[in-house]
């Protein structure tokens, strides 16, 4: 598209006075914060309305210097924010809070003002940013949008995974709150209309922090949608370890609301029958995972060892499996366009495999939930510096 095509089409919202604000909260993010800033400046080239705030949160490595060699050259379109201990590394939700209210005091225009939440590892184009801009301009009772998440690369077996995770069923289960109008915040690429909130906290402390935000606007009343045709893309991870511990910590989170929010929830007046239902099950979705997994191999493995009378049911359970992850990965390779076959195929044979990797991460994260310990488990970034596929 053309420089006068660009024009004409941003006129309407630059006259309306929208701005977009992006805070990007980085602890120890040396590894991939120079991508992030050069991908954000090449795809708001044309996007003076879009500013990044980078909340330094007292990283220890190089992140602060990598990011004010950037800001001078950026004309204003990147900022960086300093947290200075003790007040720093208690959680991204404080940091967050923090860097939100340093924005909001320069805002003459709260109501045109939105704030977006990025991660250190986050691309979007400049068509999504636009797709966000143009949802709140379009929908003044619009409070908070997520947008769709994809991940940048799919190298291996694990990353491929994470990326159906989210293109395909996450998409899926965004798509059914849209329906019941409980739509929720899934960390990277969540965004608000500032003036819809009352709080200068408005993010909490909890390590499912984007869920335990969206619960928050939907018990005020507030309206939240996913628009599943603008993308974030984060980096995949790409080894076992690392991910169960994501995995763990986000478990750990999900318990923490529901012990926080899920009363709540139930009494809101806010909140339909359909919705508190979903949310409900969501919340619940460690117990389901825990019970439902061990009942399943239990099952194969009674059916296994008594193969001469159920081996007709054993092929039945083995079918249905593989239709089902057939059908899944068929619904990515469409939304994906990915030529990755062969990677694709063996997939297919060992998507079921997918949760019982998630197990360990469920017995650490109520192991740690007994306990009393809710450290921050940072995920490391950076391992790959550069950006691959893309989801359409």
């Amino acid at each position: 598209m053309g420089q006068r095509g660009r024009s004409i089409e941003l006129e309407p919202l630059l006259n309306k006075g929208y701005q977009l604000i992006l805070l990007v909260p980085a602890m120890n993010e040396e590894g991939i914060i120079e991508q992030t800033l050069s991908l954000f400046l090449r795809e708001t080239e044309h996007l003076p309305n879009v500013k990044m705030v980078i909340i330094d949160d007292a990283s220890s490595d190089q992140t602060a210097h990598l990011v004010k060699k950037v800001v001078k050259q950026a004309a204003g379109r990147i900022q960086l924010l300093q947290r200075q201990h003790p007040h720093a590394q208690t959680g991204k939700g404080n940091a967050l809070n923090w860097g939100y209210r340093q924005v909001i005091q320069e805002s003459p225009n709260p109501e045109h003002l939105i704030c977006g939440v990025l991660d250190a590892d986050a691309y979007m184009s400049e068509d999504s940013y636009r797709k966000v801009i143009q949802y709140f301009a379009s929908d003044e009772e619009l409070d908070l949008l997520q947008t769709r998440v994809g991940m940048m690369e799919t190298r291996n077996w694990l990353q491929i995974i994470q990326d159906i995770e989210f293109v395909v069923i996450n998409d899926w289960i965004q798509n059914t709150r849209n329906r019941l109008g409980n739509a929720a915040a899934s960390g990277n690429g969540q965004f608000i209309r500032v003036s819809s909130v009352t709080s200068q906290q408005p993010w909490g402390n909890a390590l499912l922090e984007d869920f335990e935000f969206s619960t928050r606007f939907l018990l005020a009343g507030k309206k939240t949608v996913y628009a599943g045709d603008a993308i974030v893309y984060q980096e995949a991870i790409d080894k076992p370890q690392p991910f169960i511990k994501q995995r763990a910590r986000w478990t750990q989170g999900g318990l923490d609301c529901l012990f926080g929010y899920w009363m709540r929830v139930l009494r809101s007046p806010f909140i339909n029958l359909p919705a508190k239902a979903e949310m409900t099950f969501y919340m619940l979705i460690p117990f389901v995972t825990l019970f439902t997994g061990i009942a399943s191999l239990a099952v194969f493995l009674f059916t296994l060892g008594n193969f001469d009378d159920y081996w007709r049911l054993l092929a039945v359970i083995v079918a249905v499996n593989l239709i089902f992850n057939a059908y899944i990965i068929a619904q990515y390779q469409r939304a994906s366009q990915s030529r990755q076959f062969g990677l694709l195929f063996w997939t297919v044979l060992t998507f079921g495999l997918y949760n019982y990797l998630l197990y360990p991460a469920i017995l650490i994260a109520f192991y740690k939930k007994i306990s009393g310990r809710s450290n921050w488990v940072k995920t490391t970034h950076g391992i790959k510096k550069k950006i691959g596929r893309k989801v359409s």
